[in-house]
């Protein structure tokens, strides 16, 4: 029984570390598509913002997005 929970110990470390990578293959294009998006509504460059993807010990991701707009643009399309 014990070199069964010794595996399963192991097997969870493999998957959260190998999770543990993938942010930070995706974290530019993530960066890039929320900027793209941003940018429709904000003065923004790629320096304003900041993307954070972190993954907890039962390897869930948090995920944090701070950016600094320099204006909100006009919009015309936020009719009723």
């Amino acid at each position: 029984m014990r070199d069964i929970v010794s595996c399963e110990d192991r097997l969870k470390s493999m998957i959260i570390i190998d999770k543990q990578d993938s942010p930070q293959k995706i974290n530019k294009v993530l960066k890039s598509e929320i900027l793209f998006v941003l940018k429709n509504y904000f003065d923004v460059s790629a320096e304003d913002v900041n993307l954070e993807i972190n993954i907890n010990d039962f390897g869930r991701y948090t995920i944090t997005i701070t950016a600094d707009a320099r204006n909100m643009r006009i919009a015309h399309v936020f009719s009723k």
